[in-house]
């Protein structure tokens, strides 16, 4: 089957791995021939891994680090950090197949509910419960894709390849510059050739991150329901045994002498995506390089997670948070954009920087105005508003709520007004409105940036 990527560079890629299988203590040697890489800025986040990475250098465990500032708060910065050559995927290569598969849903070719028949000779073995099932049996895109990206199924991934296209997932690292990343083969499979294995870095994954979590080559709706599979991820040795209550949606991969954790940490208003890999060189046994390389992973995530709690003092905040302030903070975070300024309400100009911001939200429809034509830029945004506002965002993310009850059950429900009433009865069954403990919602109260904060993080996480 023919490839975009040359064949010569793909030998030279298995030129790269064979050294790995064959020299002992390969991230050493590594460390003295390929030099650490590290994007000029960013020194304090620099300064928190690095020690990490160096430690494990000198323990014979190849290490490779790369963050982006996906929020502006840290100015866009981006970093690299460790020996950032090839590295064998395990299953972080399914990243790319799902990517690949969510832009054939927008192009109308593929539709999630659509169902492929798995067959018996399909089942593979490793992670995931679908090879449990009996077979023949039809199944939808959408639970093969959530199983492949929340269990790591195996089964399911290969089902994909075949509906997907090897081609097309190449077609899309091309379209996106990644200049490593390559799926050639499929779980379990041989690669008699090098342009038939699996290869990815640090680099490349976090590129194709930055690329979904920015919309670039999705539609909103794809971007977001990658991003809904990765945060309920049942994978929790490295990540999420590292921050098992922290809003982070990621993707693991363990193979032989490798372990890896990517994704995303959103802490609102800092939210990054990370790559973190690892390879073990000091062992060939797969529990042995796991037990040693996940606490690796671990560390890193608990560094840079740290990091950003240190940068982020808003959540004790009492001062009110705006309606504006509100629809800036949440539209980056749905993956919402548009290019068109909004002169519907009459206070929102122009030239105002927050009109795209409000034109994105309102055609979302997760923003309405005010009394007399108005968005009310800088008026305090009331908890009955913030509610509102959220449960719309959560339903243009999750889809629409159902099965809520007809009764609220807050003291003083009589004060909600009759535009939020439904609302709060949606947001009342998610359970992200529990209230004070005196049992009052306090609707009309202005909501703080701190409570606005963790609505937003609710989005993905609403049980936290």
């Amino acid at each position: 089957m023919k490839r975009s990527k040359p064949l010569l560079w793909k030998v030279m890629l298995a030129g790269v791995l064979s050294i790995v299988a064959v020299t002992p203590h390969y991230g050493k040697a590594s460390a003295a021939s390929s030099p650490a890489i590290s994007s000029v800025g960013w020194s304090e986040l620099t300064d928190v891994i690095k020690p990490i990475i160096d430690l494990a250098n000198k323990a014979g465990i190849r290490v490779s680090v790369g963050v982006r500032d996906l929020s502006g708060a840290y100015g866009n910065e981006k970093i690299l950090l460790g020996d950032d050559s090839v590295y064998k995927p395990a299953s972080t290569i399914k990243l790319a197949l799902v990517s690949a598969l969510m832009q054939q849903v927008d192009s109308g070719t593929k539709k999630l509910s659509d169902t492929v028949k798995v067959e018996p000779e399909d089942v593979v073995g490793g992670t995931g419960s679908l090879q449990k099932e009996t077979f023949p049996q039809d199944v939808t895109i959408d639970r093969l894709a959530r199983l492949m990206i929340t269990q790591s199924d195996n089964t399911a991934t290969n089902v994909l390849i075949d509906a997907v296209g090897l081609d097309n997932v190449q077609k899309v690292m091309d379209q996106l510059g990644l200049k490593v990343m390559h799926l050639g083969r499929k779980m379990f499979a041989s690669a008699p050739t090098p342009e038939q294995d699996n290869y990815i870095n640090a680099e490349d994954l976090a590129t194709l991150l930055e690329n979904i979590y920015k919309g670039s080559f999705l539609s909103d709706k794809s971007r977001n329901q990658i991003i809904s599979w990765m945060s309920a991820q049942e994978v929790n040795t490295k990540f999420g045994a590292a921050l098992p209550d922290a809003p982070i949606a990621h993707k693991t991969g363990e193979n032989a002498n490798v372990t890896h954790d990517v994704g995303y940490f959103l802490v609102p208003g800092h939210e990054i995506a990370i790559s973190v890999m690892t390879e073990v060189n000091t062992t060939t046994d797969f529990d042995t390089a796991q037990k040693i390389g996940n606490p690796i992973v671990q560390n890193v995530a608990k560094a840079v997670y740290g990091y950003l709690l240190n940068g982020d003092s808003s959540s004790g905040d009492s001062t009110p948070l705006t309606r504006a302030d509100f629809v800036k903070l949440i539209v980056p975070v749905l993956g919402l954009h548009s290019s068109e300024r909004d002169y519907s309400f009459t206070d929102v100009t122009a030239d105002n920087p927050l009109a795209p911001y409000i034109a994105a939200a309102k055609k979302a429809g997760i923003v309405n105005g005010v009394a007399s034509g108005r968005f009310g830029l800088d008026t305090p945004i009331s908890r009955a508003e913030l509610i509102s506002m959220y449960v719309r965002a959560y339903e243009y993310v999750h889809g629409e709520i159902s099965g809520y009850s007809s009764e609220l059950s807050y003291k003083d429900s009589d004060e909600i007004a009759a535009w939020a009433h439904e609302s709060l009865l949606k947001a009342q069954h998610l359970g992200v409105a529990k209230g004070y403990p005196d049992g009052t919602v306090r609707p009309s109260q202005q909501a703080t940036r701190a409570e606005s904060l963790k609505m937003v993080e609710r989005l993905w996480f609403p049980n936290n």
